[in-house]
């Protein structure tokens, strides 16, 4: 097997912990940040009621958070991450849209209280509290978490696909994450990856009539990207490729077009259409799907993962990159002996049974067929790309590789 074999069958997930080594904040620093804001003094980004909100939303979800572990016989420990906050945000500044007065008439008095403050303070904001909780989190701070500090471990990757120019293959990369560092990184070597844009028109991943010159990478944003904007029109642009009179018809609610927090990301218009079903389809084609650095924290996602495993019988491997992948108490019963593979398994389950990530819990796929289908790796993205693709990419053959025998000792027809 050649190194354009290897990346044929395999595609690569990105979580958020994928851009850790380029600074990026991780959902729970980004959290924390969130903490510290609001006991400060400062009201440069919170005011009084807006903090007096989140201190309410948060300790809401540590006692969800608590419950949910209770669920699973105290077995794991879960605890809030950023989207789960937005989420949560999300929720109850649209409960009206989805539930009719007379149920939602019961919500808790603080809220109530929260909200007659807020709009009493400002009555001449068109948002209400929750939307401009949601909309300074979203257009203000997820910026400035997602800053870049770094983006040279990035380097193996870019010397191996120097060492193959001239072979004619292609990494195909699906992200989760809104920040831009391999765009930033390989537009310095005139390599940058392929996202579905042509002169700052979406074309779709599959586009091939373009002189423009792109590196082996199709980049595919899954939950948007903190460059995209859409304009009220609906369409979707690259904002610094927008003219001024793009510009001045942008959707404000869309700047960036970023899919935030959890819950059911099902929707029928492109880009994210056309992304969500180009994963579907390069799961099914791919053999090994290396997830680096993701939570499995979005039923979404896990359900196509699940589905693609479940019906590989056995030749799909979900390979996990992650230095410390799932709750603390994972890895104490690892240490003492209990098989790992199996935990993380049990672990996943669990997630996908919750009703608290998704709206229609009861369609998630809660079972993965075989313990022979999960593999963690215990390293972080730096690690993984130097011990993966230095020296020509000679440990990603051969990891590639080693599962390819087993597949012909247990068919060898």
């Amino acid at each position: 097997m050649d190194i354009k074999n290897a990346f044929d069958k395999s595609l690569f997930l990105l979580g958020a912990g994928a851009s850790y080594d380029a600074g990026c904040k991780m959902s729970g620093g980004m959290l924390d940040e969130i903490k510290t804001e609001i006991v400060s003094d400062s009201e440069d980004i919170f005011d009084i009621t807006q903090k007096e909100a989140l201190k309410f939303l948060l300790s809401c979800l540590e006692y969800h958070n608590q419950w949910r572990s209770f669920n699973t016989n105290n077995q794991f420990k879960f605890f809030a991450n950023i989207e789960e906050l937005a989420l949560l945000i999300r929720r109850i500044k649209n409960r009206e849209n989805f539930l009719p007065y007379p149920i939602t008439g019961n919500w808790a008095d603080k809220l109530v209280l929260l909200e007659t403050e807020y709009k009493s303070k400002y009555p001449n904001m068109k948002s209400t509290l929750f939307e401009s909780l949601d909309q300074i989190i979203k257009q203000r701070l997820v910026p400035k978490w997602l800053d870049i500090k770094d983006t040279s471990f990035l380097d193996p990757l870019k010397t191996l696909f120097e060492n193959y120019a001239n072979l004619n293959f292609e990494m195909d990369l699906f992200s989760l994450n809104y920040d831009l560092v391999f765009e930033e990184y390989f537009s310095k070597y005139n390599m940058s990856p392929w996202k579905g844009f042509n002169n700052n028109e979406w074309r779709g991943m599959e586009w091939q009539d373009t002189q423009d010159v792109y590196g082996k990478i199709k980049l595919y944003k899954l939950h948007g990207s903190l460059d995209w904007v859409r304009l009220e029109t609906g369409e979707v642009k690259i904002y610094n490729l927008c003219s001024d009179l793009e510009k001045a018809v942008l959707d404000i609610n869309h700047k960036p077009y970023i899919i935030f927090g959890l819950g059911t990301k099902t929707f029928s218009v492109d880009p994210f259409f056309s992304l969500i079903h180009s994963f579907k389809k390069k799961l099914i084609e791919k053999d090994y799907i290396f997830v680096i650095g993701y939570s499995f924290f979005d039923p979404y996602i896990n359900n196509l993962l699940i589905e693609a495993a479940n019906q590989g019988n056995g030749t799909k491997k979900i390979i996990i990159v992650n230095p410390r992948f799932g709750p603390d108490n994972v890895k104490d019963l690892v240490d003492r002996g209990e098989s790992a593979d199996k935990l993380l398994i049990d672990y996943i389950e669990a997630i996908q049974r919750n009703p608290f990530y998704s709206e229609l819990p009861e369609f998630n796929i809660n079972h993965i067929n075989g313990e022979n289908v999960i593999f963690h790796i215990e390293q972080g993205m730096k690690d993984f790309l130097i011990k993966f693709f230095s020296n020509k990419g000679e440990y990603f053959l051969s990891y590639i590789n080693d599962f390819e025998n087993e597949k012909k000792r247990n068919d060898p027809f």
